[in-house]
């Protein structure tokens, strides 16, 4: 059995033109096998074999790939939000710091910026938490009661582009704007193996420009992170209880 499998890998490849020597795994040269037998097309399955093979998902990658949390560090978790959970919990903590503020002309809300968030992360692999965005938020003046303030009018909420010399960046929605800000933060801040902690001490991103003129900027968006950090701590914890108990 063993030779016929070896003349027929060797009796393929030079129909295509050139030898190539593969090592096959047990399971590999059964399933090889069985596609001959059953008289199905086997090429499929050696060009997953050069390829270099898909192997199926371990426990563990798939429990990474499920689990609503991905990490949780000294200051920020975070969520995974290709989950239906992790996703929820980045709208309900935006939403519940959203509901205490006593302006929103805007109509900003929780999926506005989950949704958001979910986008910049799967572009460029920087995870934005909710503490950060909803800190620069207020920061940057977006629940401002002035219906003038350039980030209402300009449906900037973050003031991306609206810069100390007047010039400014004009959105189409407010989701256009909110999502520039996560594109901006996950692209450009969070590059380098940096991550939210460090921009909460130093707010500069990867060619050392900061994100505003302020001073004080650091000290602001830190004390807001972690009052939004506090809000966000029940949340978490149901997530927590529900991994443990399956339901996640």
């Amino acid at each position: 059995m063993g030779v016929f499998c070896c003349i027929y890998l060797i009796q393929v490849f030079i129909t295509m033109g050139k030898k190539i020597k593969v090592r096959l795994t047990e399971q590999e040269l059964i399933d090889l096998i069985t596609k001959q037998i059953t008289g199905k097309d086997s090429m499929d399955i050696l060009k997953n074999i050069l390829s270099g093979g898909s192997k199926p998902p371990s426990k563990s990658d798939e429990s990474s790939t499920t689990n609503p949390i991905l990490s949780s560090g000294d200051k920020f978790t975070q969520l995974n939000l290709n989950t239906t959970e992790g996703l929820n919990a980045y709208s309900n903590i935006a939403d519940k710091f959203i509901q205490g503020r006593s302006s929103n002309l805007l109509n900003i809300n929780g999926d506005m910026l989950a949704n958001a968030a979910k986008n910049s992360f799967n572009k460029f692999k920087g995870y934005v938490p909710p503490e950060l965005a909803l800190a620069q938020l207020s920061a940057e003046g977006g629940f401002s009661s002035n219906p003038k303030a350039r980030p209402i009018r300009t449906k900037n909420p973050f003031n991306v582009g609206n810069v100390d010399t007047g010039k400014n960046i004009q959105h189409g929605s407010v989701q256009s704007g909110i999502q520039s800000y996560y594109d901006l933060i996950a692209k450009k801040y969070l590059s380098g193996g940096k991550n939210a902690s460090d921009l909460v001490n130093n707010f500069v991103n990867d060619k050392g420009q900061r994100y505003a003129s302020s001073k004080g900027y650091e000290d602001t968006v830190k004390k807001i992170s972690s009052q939004v950090n506090q809000m966000a701590q029940p949340i978490y914890a149901s997530l927590v209880d529900k991994s443990k108990s399956g339901l996640a």
